[in-house]
């Protein structure tokens, strides 16, 4: 039998309405066979958050599987060697808890919430899904029917749509580009023995990251883990993916709506770039919330969209950050004029501190209030694991919210507005569309 050893303990302090502070040890155990336990006890309250977060997502996938990590995380609820479906659910719901799972490009996550008294009964479920799953090739054939219904889904929001092809196309050949959904082809060619050879390469214990946090007997906790999953043996490293290359492009893509839906991007920076909360406090000044440039100006002030907002995403080796907004298709070349008036005025004289201020306060809110919930905590603590391989204190993301500057900001500004680095994507109706002019208005 493995044994566990406590590596760390780190403090998380936040202040209270009141003033009065409370603190709590977040504590790392690790396995001999890798898997890594993080645990936080949070007092008053009444419940425990679990999550199991597996170290695999599409990027992970070549193209003739595509879909296979988001395929799993269905099939794992479809039964065990101990339980079928309906069991999983009895016995959760048993307890007035309730489980979940999310795969994203690079990890995948299995999640319950409980009472605290009855983490127990999420331990054991969740590890048995982990460990011991059918993956019968019946079950597959069902829930394949599912994911290819679901995949018709995200076809039909223009939204999505718009942003898939995005990614596909800026990205080219990388594993990022892929849906995480997988394709009707992908998924339609998956089968009982790639899904079992996936389990084995990449649901392996130093692949494992398990966060806990709330109410509930710590010691118990690991030591039913540890029992669980030491058996198990460490597996063989699997991460091979390539640095992705960013290409610049534009389409116009018809679909039979009403409304267009434009994408635009340009090459962000990876999730632990020093400069992740300057281009925080840029997303949030230019186009993340109601006070923001993009949404006073194109929405608020001439109504020519009902939706105009910025994303960014960061991931291990690059990232993206950029714009989407819907708007009447005769409307797109005004709203591209205005959007690209923005970019510039960012890049040549920043925002005001007034601006800056309300966006770092926004921040520091968001961290704050997201510690009340359990389920927050356990996401923010194991992805502090996963891409920092140690724990980001709140105090000290404060600290560096706070060092921010308008300098910082409109640096980097510069640095991902360059008009021949930006990519953008056109969904809407093939009339109205053909009459955009043939240069695009999209000039920073």
């Amino acid at each position: 039998m493995s044994t566990a050893r406590n590596l760390s303990a780190s403090s998380s302090k936040a202040k209270k309405a009141g003033g009065s502070g409370t603190t709590s040890q977040i504590r790392k155990t690790e396995l001999d066979n890798g898997a890594r336990i993080l645990t936080e006890v949070v007092s008053g309250v009444y419940s425990a958050s679990i999550g199991i977060w597996v170290d695999v997502g599409s990027e992970d996938e070549s193209p003739q599987i595509n879909g296979v990590s988001h395929c799993l995380e269905h099939m794992l609820f479809k039964g065990t060697k101990n339980r079928n479906a309906e069991q999983i659910a009895q016995e959760i719901e048993d307890v007035g808890g309730s489980l979940g799972a999310a795969t994203g490009k690079e990890n995948t996550c299995f999640y319950g919430h409980v009472l605290g008294e009855q983490l127990h009964v999420a331990i054991d479920l969740l590890c048995d899904m982990l460990m011991n799953a059918s993956l019968r090739a019946e079950d597959l054939d069902l829930e394949r029917q599912v994911i290819l219904e679901e995949i018709k889904m995200y076809e039909d929001d223009p939204e999505d749509f718009a942003h898939e092809t995005l990614l596909l196309n800026i990205w080219p050949e990388h594993a990022l580009s892929r849906p995480i959904t997988g394709t009707h082809e992908s998924v339609s060619n998956l089968s009982e023995k790639i899904l079992k050879d996936h389990v084995k390469n990449y649901y392996t214990p130093e692949k494992l990251v398990i966060s806990i946090a709330g109410s509930f007997d710590e010691a118990q906790a690991i030591e039913t883990f540890s029992r669980l999953i030491s058996p198990r043996k460490a597996g063989k490293k699997t991460k091979t993916s390539h640095l992705p290359k960013t290409v610049p492009f534009q389409l116009i893509k018809h679909k039979d709506i009403e409304q267009a839906h434009i994408s635009i991007a340009a090459e962000g920076i990876t999730a632990t770039d020093p400069r992740r909360f300057p281009l925080a406090v840029l997303d949030l000044c230019l186009g993340g919330n109601m006070s923001s440039r993009l949404f006073q100006e194109v929405r608020e002030k001439r109504g020519l969209v009902y939706s105009i907002n910025t994303f960014r995403e960061s991931h291990r080796e690059t990232g993206l950050f950029g714009v989407y907004a819907g708007a009447s298709p005769r409307h797109v070349t005004e709203v591209l004029k205005l959007i690209s008036k923005e970019l510039k005025r960012v890049k040549k004289d920043g925002f005001t501190s007034r601006e800056i201020d309300r966006a770092k306060t926004q921040l520091k809110s968001e961290l704050l209030l997201g510690l009340e919930s359990m389920r927050n905590r356990t996401a923010r603590n194991a992805y502090s694991e996963l891409f920092y391989h140690r724990q980001l204190s709140v105090d000290e993301i404060c600290r560096d919210i706070d060092k921010v500057t308008s300098e910082d900001v409109v640096t980097l500004a510069r640095e991902i507005f360059v008009p021949d680095s930006l990519s953008m994507v056109i969904v809407g109706p093939k009339e109205e569309l053909k009459n955009l002019p043939k240069e695009s208005p999209l000039n920073c």
